[in-house]
């Protein structure tokens, strides 16, 4: 009996609606703003954790580096990191030696800016790298023609180089940059590969960059300052499953070779993938807090705007009611009735606001910069939260309408 109470009631509900268009329409748009609004939020959120996780991805999900800066991701090192002791080439080969996680090792000088220059062409955009063959592999990056640093080349500190594509654009658009001689920062070096194209990482180029050998450059920094110089051990595990055994075991090889004190904090940092993924979260999981509140602001006053127009059909239906309960209408039907009205408004206001945000993600996709993805999850919780508003916001007029005295009902004009 109660399902046959509740189609009925459900029934009478969509009549009302049928009868009332234009109040039922200005109910609808303004749940289905905040709807979109909820929407919006969830997929521009949504994006920029699928794009920032892709290009983590991209980065090698498994690499692991060591320096003597803490992680900072962004922020510029403090006063003491930078007065620390630098880690050394030869506490990469200890590692190498010692890690039975490790599967390679590879040490790197990075440069922010190196100036390029071949004939009449110049940039002074590449970053430089002294790298070792091993390079390759732990970053899973590669030469595209031509061939990479050699351990020849290390052992005789050779000038020779490795260009990115953006730099190949830049200096020999019209030539074929193998065997060719050009200058990095005045000195000769000559082109010896050429490396595949990476894309970019959050709109910053991967291919604007020259490698060079380790010991070279080397040879033309003995000094070096940083932070426009840095020294990094990057490395990469057997499996993924072993890169937190890998951490732990760099942590305590450094910490024995830098005589750091037990219980002391270590004087290095290592970090991975995940620990830049996991602080990206953070960032916008306040940022999604924030707009959370403010879509469901939105909601409230979409609510408030159901339950005035409930309100205003009570009142304009107490006749009604009292000839349904004249004729055998108990509370329970009366209050289902109106529930189910209010249910019926904010899940139609719900699926027309979800239409529109996934619409507007779409064009947001196509022709914005930003990214933007509506996940299945914030279909079903958009919907859910809709009619969850109609409740909320229609309990307490339904209520009102089931307990109306039927005689007193039946006198309203």
């Amino acid at each position: 009996m109660f399902f046959d109470d509740l189609k009925e009631s459900a029934a009478m509900a969509v009549d009302t609606l049928r009868a009332n268009k234009l109040r039922s329409s200005l109910t609808i748009l303004g749940v289905a703003i905040g709807v979109i609004t909820v929407t919006f939020m969830v997929s521009i959120i949504q994006g920029l954790n699928r794009a920032f996780a892709e290009q983590i991805e991209a980065l090698g999900s498994n690499t692991v580096w060591a320096s003597k800066f803490d992680p900072s991701f962004g922020r510029p090192p403090s006063s003491e990191n930078l007065h620390r002791k630098d880690l050394t080439v030869a506490d990469a080969e200890a590692i190498r030696r010692e890690s039975q996680f490790a599967l390679s090792v590879s040490p790197l000088y990075r440069q922010l800016a190196a100036t390029l220059r071949y004939a009449d062409k110049q940039t002074e955009t590449p970053i430089l790298f002294g790298v070792t063959p091993y390079y390759e592999m732990t970053h899973s990056s590669y030469v595209g023609r031509g061939r990479f640093i050699s351990d020849a080349d290390l052992a005789n500190a050779s000038n020779v180089c490795v260009l990115g594509v953006d730099a190949v654009r830049a200096l020999f658009p019209f030539e074929e940059p193998l065997d060719k001689e050009l200058k990095i920062d005045g000195k000769p070096f000559r082109v010896i590969g050429v490396m595949e194209p990476l894309g970019n990482f959050f709109g910053q180029s991967r291919d604007n960059s020259v490698f060079m050998p380790l010991t070279t450059f080397e040879k033309y920094h003995p000094d070096y300052t940083p932070p426009e110089i840095v020294f990094v051990i990057v490395l990469r595990p057997k499996t993924r499953a072993d890169v937190a055994a890998l951490v732990d075991e760099i942590t305590d090889i450094l910490r024995r070779r830098r005589r750091v004190p037990a219980g002391a904090p270590p004087n290095f940092g290592v970090s991975t993938q995940d620990s830049l993924l996991d602080f990206y979260n953070q960032l916008t999981g306040a940022t999604a807090l924030v707009l959370t509140a403010v879509s469901f602001v939105a909601l409230m006053i979409g609510g408030i705007g159901v339950m005035n127009i409930m309100l205003v059909s009570v009142t304009e239906r107490t006749r009604e009611i009292g000839i349904r309960k004249a004729v055998g209408a108990t509370r329970a039907n009366i209050l289902w009735q109106f529930l189910i009205e209010a249910v019926v408004l904010t899940a139609i206001g719900g699926a027309v606001g979800l239409a529109v945000g996934e619409a507007a993600s779409l064009l947001m996709n196509r022709y914005s910069p930003l990214p933007a993805f509506v996940p299945l999850w914030a279909v079903v919780v958009g919907l859910g939260i809709s009619a969850a508003v109609g409740i909320i916001f229609g309990l307490w007029p339904a209520w009102k309408a089931a307990r109306l005295d039927p005689i007193e009902a039946l006198r309203y004009e």
